[in-house]
């Protein structure tokens, strides 16, 4: 798949969401790396997330992805935050950018299409409308 960034855009926000990911057993289960927290600078505009409020994740496959996409939900919701700006970077240099809602329908109009992995995405909730 690629690199995930999350721009968590708070100051310290990004070190409780990476502490978070790191615990979760569906994020560890589906082989997602994250990141130190400053570890790998997103290659964005100026002015766009900076190492200090990104979480940066290494993920090789879609399931990996979803699962990262709900672990960021759940951190989400007790800490009141707005959805998060995700970037994906996939290895043919494919860039996925928005919330992680948009990064989810994309995700589901190729499984439609048939150009998913033939992982079934539907295997751990995913955030609806308004739950990320």
């Amino acid at each position: 798949m690629g690199e995930v960034w999350i721009g968590v855009g708070r100051a310290g926000s990004a070190g409780s969401l990476a502490g978070w990911l790191r615990r979760d057993p569906g994020v560890a289960r589906s082989g997602v790396e994250i990141a130190p927290v400053g570890a790998l600078q997103p290659q964005a505009p100026a002015g766009s997330m900076g190492a200090v409020d990104t979480v940066t994740a290494l993920v090789d496959s879609t399931v990996g992805l979803v699962g990262l996409l709900v672990a960021v939900a759940a951190w989400r919701r007790p800490h009141g935050t707005p959805p998060p700006t995700v970037r994906v970077t996939e290895s043919d240099g494919t860039l996925l950018e928005g919330t992680p809602e948009d990064v989810l329908r994309v995700l589901r109009a190729r499984r439609e299409q048939g150009q998913a992995q033939a992982h079934d995405l539907d295997d751990r909730r995913a955030p609806e409308q308004g739950d990320v």
